[in-house]
């Protein structure tokens, strides 16, 4: 007895079988379908366990290798004995007897020498595992790690390489196929020795008793002529995966068929943008409502260096796309309203430049129009206004993190492509300012307040962005959003180096990036004529609008100036009402209708204190500073300046009549030298009230000219600080001081 308990003791410390083998790294859709793989570090394709229930290949296998699986405890003794005598008979080893378990402990065993020494180890072991697991767990065991032919191990990943399905979607032939396939791999294999591999799996087909149909049927499938290729639909996912879970499978939120579609969207493009050798494009689309992401294209798989840049994760110059933001924080601050006039004028704030992307300017123009026109001035004005330093911890509670300086280091460039962030990082952002409006609008009990944007700021933004455009020719471009609604945003990056575009509609959000992942611009690229398309493309296959209420619960109505967008005035001519967020307006009442005198013929401008007034001659009149009027005349003809003054009525006007154009006061110009070495001229330019009026010049209180209508000096300016004065012939004076240098490079 004590020999037996001994006995015992002694079977139980024996080590059950394991397998330590590397595994795949696999990346599977919503519903379980394959998007890519890359292989095992030994170079198989051997995908992690999922220790399913396999009814048909259990069935297969156990019927095909060992019937009596279900009633031994790891061996078979009658099967031992038919082997030995079968292979006594023929002379040589014809049969093995090894049932399923042993093959388990063989296969965790690998490259041991098939002795007699060994088969009776393996018969241990195998009744150690039958003490270990179940029968159901062995057969799973056996599915993971069985040879299937070639470099593949695992009945998952024989399934995808041999009829690109899973285990579960098999039919009865294609189960039976590769049941057959364990028994021998390096002599029958789906591409080749196809007589013997259909013998045998018709074999096995008829020993499984099935139905007569599902046997008639099975046996006329054919074999596979040779192994899939493993999916790529979503390469830079896997090798996210890889990099930090490498060998396990990720059961993704990807939806398969729009994975699918979208990767076929980027190709199409592909082929258009790498005429002018732009490679790289990427793609993201984000579900917010329900938190998940849905497409994820890291890159054209094509590409120059698709493999090793993630453009999604990729760090990039932003262009325009943040100015919804700074559009938002300004609303919810009450430092601007949507329709308030903004100035659309050439800038220079110490030495910082910025052009709108048209090269024209507009005068003035509204905070709305100025959003989805992207005018870089108006926004650098609004950036000087709120604050680089409170708009930079807009950008940081929208957790981009590609902000890795502070504040100075961006200066007012921070709104028009200084920073950098990262598709995926935009993409979000935007996804989460859609999320909050969405939990307003349908009531949820969400807390907002972390988040830097109210519901009603989120809302006026995106209904600005759907008026989306840009200042320039854009023959057909209505075509992009004339079939559905959307609230969306280009960008591009100085030296066309990257284009951006972000689409917000019901349910979901689409950032699109483009550009070359080197960094080489390519003249032309640009969000609108690179990146918009393939985003519209996307939507479209969602087939999807944006459709959300104008109205939310924390907007509050104020009366505002009609013309202006200001709050209302005395002088306002009318007014209306509009929906702004809940907060303390500071922009000021509406500074650009005044109340002008004018004579008795009406023709005139006077001054009370140098004219008999009557009320019957006042009138009130939209008057723009001397700059923003002469860019706005422009383009508004019916823009009413105003009368002159009567002759001898205006000594005490203090008004301005003139401004400069170029430059602005204290601005440090730096000149290129000509090829030949030649000094440049400087073009210096002023806006008057009165074109007609003559306007004398002066540079460093010397008279070097007078102009007439088009008020515009060319200049020879020599190094150094200078200062120019011009005095109108009414004795108006403005004065600048500048500093010139020279560049020589």
């Amino acid at each position: 007895m004590i020999f037996v308990v001994i006995c015992l003791l002694l079977f139980l410390c024996v080590p059950v079988p394991h397998f330590d083998k590397p595994y795949s790294t696999i990346v599977m859709s919503d519903d379980g379908r394959l998007l890519g793989a890359v292989v095992a570090d030994d170079e198989q394709w051997r995908f992690p366990p999922a220790y399913k229930e396999y009814d048909k290949f259990f069935k297969c296998i156990v019927t095909f290798e060992d019937r009596f699986f279900y009633y031994h405890v790891g061996f078979n003794p009658v099967s031992f004995v038919n082997a030995a005598i079968e292979n006594y008979t023929q002379g040589r080893v014809v049969r093995g007897g090894s049932t399923i378990s042993m093959q388990v402990v063989r296969l965790s065993r690998s490259c041991k020498e098939r002795t007699y020494c060994e088969k009776m180890l393996e018969v241990l072991l195998a009744m150690r595992l039958e003490i270990k697991y179940s029968k159901t767990e062995i057969l799973q065991l056996y599915a993971a790690n069985a040879p299937f032919g070639g470099n593949v191990v695992g009945l998952e990943a024989a399934a995808w390489r041999y009829f690109n399905t899973s285990p579960e979607n098999l039919t009865w032939s294609q189960t039976a196929a590769l049941a057959v396939l364990p028994n021998s791999p390096s002599l029958v294999h789906p591409g080749k020795n196809r007589q013997a591999l259909l013998k045998k799996r018709n074999f096995l087909i008829n020993k499984l008793k099935l139905d007569n149909d599902d046997t008639e049927l099975a046996l006329m499938e054919n074999i596979p002529e040779k192994p899939f290729d493993m999916p790529l639909l979503a390469y830079h996912l896997v090798a996210d995966t890889k990099a930090t879970n490498k060998g396990t499978t990720l059961m993704s939120s990807i939806i398969y068929d729009l994975q699918c579609s979208v990767n076929q969207i980027v190709k199409s493009h592909y082929m258009k943008n790498s005429a002018n050798s732009i490679e790289n494009s990427a793609v993201f689309v984000y579900d917010y409502v329900n938190d998940k992401t849905v497409a994820y294209i890291g890159n054209y798989i094509g590409a120059k260096d698709a493999a090793m840049v993630d453009m999604v994760q990729a760090q990039r110059s932003t262009g325009s796309i943040l100015k919804p933001f700074l559009y938002a924080a300004m609303l919810d601050c009450g430092e601007l309203l949507p329709e308030m006039l903004l100035p659309d004028i050439p800038v220079n704030i110490s030495g910082y430049t910025p052009k709108n992307y048209s090269g024209d300017y507009l005068g003035a123009v509204t905070a709305d129009e100025a959003l989805y026109k992207s005018l870089n001035t108006s926004f650098a004005y609004l950036l000087r206004r709120y604050g680089v330093p409170k708009f930079y911890n807009v950008l940081k509670q929208l957790n981009l993190h590609g902000l890795n300086y502070p504040p100075d280091h961006y200066g007012l460039s921070l709104i028009l492509g200084g920073g950098e962030a990262s598709l995926y990082d935009i993409t979000m952002a935007y996804g989460s300012m859609a999320k909050v409006l969405y939990n307003s609008q349908h009531h949820f009990t969400d807390n907002y307040d972390d988040f830097p944007f109210s519901p009603s700021a989120i809302m006026l933004t995106f209904k600005a962005m759907q008026n989306l455009s840009r200042p320039f020719d854009q023959s057909g471009w209505q075509n992009f959003n004339s079939s559905m609604n959307v609230s969306w945003k280009t960008g591009t990056s100085f030296g066309f180096k990257d284009a951006w575009s972000v689409g917000v509609v019901d349910q979901y959000v689409v950032g699109v990036w483009v550009g070359n992942s080197d960094g080489e611009g390519r003249y032309g690229l640009s969000g609108v004529n690179a990146a918009a398309p393939i985003m519209f493309d996307v939507i479209g296959v969602l087939n999807k609008s944006y459709n959300f209420s104008v109205v939310t619960d924390d907007a509050v109505e104020v009366e505002v100036c009609a013309v202006s967008g200001y709050p209302k005035s005395q002088y306002c001519p009318s007014v209306k009402t509009i929906l702004v967020p809940d907060c303390e307006i500071s922009t000021g009442v509406c500074p650009f209708h005044e109340k002008i005198y004018l004579d008795s013929t009406k023709q005139f401008r006077v001054l009370p204190s140098c004219y008999d007034v009557a009320d019957n001659n006042a009138d009130t009149f939209f008057v723009l500073p001397p700059v923003m009027e002469w860019f706005y005349k422009k383009k508004n003809m019916t823009y009413k300046s105003l009368p002159a003054f009567l002759s001898g009525c205006h000594e005490n006007e203090n008004e301005e009549v003139m401004s400069f154009i170029y430059p602005d006061n204290n601005a440090s110009l730096i000149i290129p030298v000509g090829v030949s070495g030649e000094m440049q001229s400087i073009v210096f330019e002023i806006a008057h009230r009165n074109p007609t009026k003559i306007v004398y010049w002066n540079l460093d209180e010397k008279y070097i000219g007078r102009t007439e209508f088009s008020h515009q000096m060319a200049l020879n300016v020599s190094n150094g600080k200078h200062f120019l004065r011009c005095i109108d012939e009414d004795g108006n004076e403005i004065v600048r001081s500048f500093v010139v240098k020279y560049d020589n490079k």
